[in-house]
């Protein structure tokens, strides 16, 4: 567990370029820019170091957001919820706070880059690895039921890899407490492409609205398409009334799939809630056999 903190900022050190990003070789916070990795909608990524030349992720909200009520409340609640979480397959968090008004979260770089971009890559990994992957999904997923949120937002972009491929689950900037019964979600959130049908559908959710989009994570990971997709967000309503005569088996498009792991998978991808996977436990559970 890591403690919010607010740094002061350092006297004599700008640390801003023309374009509002942090500039290679500045210091913000007390650790090295590096290069920056990723210009997001909601903040920026930057590889850093220490003084003992440990690497880490810096993320920083962009600074147009910073008197944005709703987007600093969004990106202090992700880091809350990431502090109280402490797994192997979650993304490490070792400090927030801000900076100079600054918001800011201090990562564990996950070296590997994410499962998004592997999968783009058609990366034969995925294939070799696919057991561990899904293995260490599940169980990162599972321990964040365990701690009493919901991801709401899991996807492909949000599984960073080490070096070694152990995925680790990122952002939780989207997440919510576990609800002791089924609730509406007050806005829907998340992005569209894997989201729940009862998400889609205003239904009440709980933790198998996750487990559906580990499902469609799981099936775009090993088969390198999405389950069900559309040209709209119309199309994809209609086709997710019927989703289940669009699934097409894992085996149409990989004949050596264990039988095993593609019963796991489209029992998590089953559009009735009650005949999904009740928790992520019976998931870890059923791929361990």
């Amino acid at each position: 567990m890591v403690a919010s903190i607010s740094v002061a900022k350092r006297r004599g050190v700008g640390y801003r370029c023309r374009n509002d990003m942090l500039a290679n070789g500045t210091t913000f916070a007390g650790y090295t820019v590096l290069e920056r990795l990723l210009h997001g909608g909601m903040a920026d990524i930057y590889l850093v170091c220490d003084s003992n030349g440990h690497q880490f992720v810096l993320r920083v909200l962009l600074s147009h957001l910073r008197f944005s009520w709703r987007s600093s409340r969004r990106f202090r609640w992700g880091c809350e919820v990431l502090n109280r979480l402490n797994h192997p397959n979650v993304i490490r968090l070792f400090q927030y706070g801000k900076h100079d008004g600054q918001r800011f979260a201090l990562l564990e770089y996950a070296t590997g880059g994410n499962l998004r971009d592997r999968i783009l890559r058609n990366d034969p990994v995925l294939a070799t690895e696919r057991r561990r992957l899904l293995l260490g999904m599940a169980m990162g997923l599972a321990h964040v039921h365990e701690k009493g949120f919901l991801h709401m937002d899991f996807k492909p972009e949000n599984v960073l890899l080490s070096g070694n491929m152990e995925p680790k689950i990122t952002d939780f900037d989207l997440a919510i407490p576990r609800p002791s019964q089924p609730e509406r979600a007050k806005v829907l959130s998340g992005t569209f492409a894997y989201l729940a049908p009862e998400q889609i559908f205003g239904e009440p959710v709980d933790e198998r609205a996750d487990i559906f989009s580990f499902g469609i994570t799981a099936y775009e990971m090993l088969c390198g398409r999405k389950p069900v997709t559309g040209e709209s967000r119309a199309e994809m309503v209609q086709k997710y009334t019927q989703f289940n005569t669009h699934l097409k088996p894992l085996h149409a498009y990989l004949p050596d799939i264990p039988p095993t792991i593609e019963r796991v998978i489209l029992r998590c991808l089953e559009k009735d809630v009650n005949r999904r996977y009740p928790s992520m436990a019976l998931v870890v559970r059923d791929l361990q056999t």
